[in-house]
């Protein structure tokens, strides 16, 4: 009977590594919970303390996981930082084309002036627009005349 409770917890803790929720997890937590009482608890109770351990394991998760939501959302966008290559511009809304993952992508610089050429780096987002700032030195030859 306890090899069963080994299985459960084997196959909902790799189930748990290709989905990435903490409820397969509270499920195989439960399952070695259940595994461990076997020793002591007669093997007809084992499906009422598996009940059970799920009863506790899964809400305990499901706060566990809005706690640490909750911390995560302090966590900064993850392209913030990153360097992009200023194509053109500006243009008539002061908007320039940047090279960045591969792809252009507009963007706006939030101080100052760019070349193609440039680098730049990225402070900010606004929807698909990308905020920038000037950095140096730049990827290539600017192709603005000299001032």
């Amino acid at each position: 009977m306890a090899a069963i409770y080994l299985l459960i917890a084997f196959v909902a803790g790799v189930a748990e590594l290709f989905t990435g929720t903490f409820y397969l997890a509270a499920v195989a937590l439960a399952a070695l919970i259940t595994l461990g009482a076997s020793a002591i608890v007669p093997s007809a109770l084992l499906h009422w303390v598996f009940l059970l351990a799920c009863l506790f394991t899964i809400p305990a998760t499901m706060v566990l996981r809005h706690r640490l939501a909750r911390k995560a959302t302090g966590i900064d966008d993850m392209d913030l930082g990153q360097t992009v290559a200023v194509l053109a511009g500006p243009d008539a809304q002061q908007r320039y084309r940047v090279q960045y993952r591969g792809s252009e992508w507009m963007a706006e610089l939030e101080s100052g002036s760019a070349c193609p050429g440039d680098r730049a780096v990225i402070v900010g987002k606004e929807g698909n627009i990308l905020k920038l700032a000037v950095s140096d030195p730049p990827l290539q030859e600017p192709l603005c005349p000299p001032h």
